[in-house]
């Protein structure tokens, strides 16, 4: 009996689940009229919490589970398989109960209104020309911030430890949350991944827990993106599933905040991703810009390259395969490419939001 009731509720979990996404995409105006400021207070209730221990509850809680799960196996072929059906029935109601509270408290954001809807940017197709321009002015910014950085003998970016870039990435978020509705949800301290050898293996720099509320970051992320990838986990607790809302976002944030390290780790974030967009469309425009920006951000670029190469292999192929086929299920049809769609963001503020200095 124990073994239908769960089955049971694992039906009704997952029954309500799918209720709640396709009121997401067929009612979308009556959903996210309310559910983006929901979202945001129940994450920022639950990282007020969570946010009193320095390390990621989420990855205790999973060894816990494994621990727990392996324990419970053993038990289970000792009397001989009585009770597996009791013991796979529990696995599937925690799994619906998940499901259930991630698609309840965050992951119907994935259907909401785009970044650029609730930022009041208009987003088109843009020409090579376009794009040009925009790279120009974002290599230019970054140029002028990248003496902000302290560099070592090879020009290679100096940056504060995590601990002290933890404590101050929510700062633009502070400020945005001043104009904007949307950045008004927790800017509670980034928690470091203790295993984050394991995510460098996977090719993951950070993971947002939505049950617990921890924006969490890998410490090995290359320095000069360590501010950036912080302030994207954090765009992600103000209820910004998509991936290149999430980075256009962390952008705005670290132009905001007050530490010359998150303005340059911004600019350089927004240069590279535009470049990387240009050289698709223009490569001798992408070229020539790049050998007119800082030294520095050059030696960055190349030191980043390297450090990554270390962990190119077929466990990292594996993860971006389940991560892209994570992002299509939720609406994001381009799947892990959309990392790189931040570029019609950054045009189209450029054009039209930027300040021109």
């Amino acid at each position: 009996m124990k073994t239908v009731g769960r089955l049971i509720l694992s039906a009704i979990f997952l029954a309500l689940t799918g209720v709640m996404a396709a009121a997401a995409r067929t009612a979308p105006d009556a959903v996210f009229a309310f559910y983006p400021a929901f979202s945001r207070k129940v994450l920022a209730a639950v990282s007020s919490v969570t946010a009193v221990v320095p390390f990621c509850i989420w990855e205790v809680v999973v060894l816990l589970a494994v621990l727990w799960l392996v324990y419970t196996l053993v038990r289970v072929f000792r009397h001989h398989g009585r009770g597996i059906l009791s013991w796979l029935s529990g696995i599937v109601l925690t799994l619906c109960v998940f499901l259930f509270a991630f698609v309840g408290v965050w992951g119907l954001n994935h259907f909401g209104p785009d970044v650029s809807q609730q930022l009041g940017l208009s987003v088109r197709e843009y020409s090579a020309a376009e794009l040009t321009e925009a790279t120009r002015y974002y290599a230019q910014q970054a140029t002028r911030l990248a003496s902000g950085v302290r560099r070592d003998e090879k020009q290679v970016g100096q940056f504060s430890d995590f601990s002290t870039l933890a404590k101050q990435a929510g700062k633009g978020y502070e400020t945005l949350g001043q104009e904007y509705a949307l950045f008004t949800g927790s800017t509670d301290r980034v928690k470091k991944l203790a295993s984050w050898k394991l995510f460098s293996h996977f090719g993951i720099t950070g993971i947002f827990i939505c049950v617990t509320g921890e924006a969490c970051v890998n410490p090995d992320t290359y320095v000069a993106w360590l501010p950036f990838t912080m302030c994207h986990e954090i765009a992600h607790r103000q209820a910004v599933a998509a991936e290149d809302g999430a980075n256009f976002c962390a952008y705005l944030a670290c132009m905001e905040n007050p530490d010359a390290e998150f303005q340059y780790s911004g600019a350089l974030a927004a240069y590279i991703y535009c470049s990387n967009a240009l050289m698709k469309a223009d490569r001798a425009a992408a070229t020539e810009i790049w050998n007119s920006v800082d030294p520095g951000i050059r030696a960055d670029a190349q030191a980043a390259n390297e450090h990554y190469a270390q962990y190119e292999g077929k466990v990292q192929d594996a993860a971006t395969k389940v991560n892209d086929a994570y992002l299509k299920a939720f609406s994001e049809e381009t799947g892990v490419q959309s990392y790189g769609e931040v570029a019609d963001l950054l045009i189209a503020w450029y054009q039209q939001k930027a300040p021109r200095t």
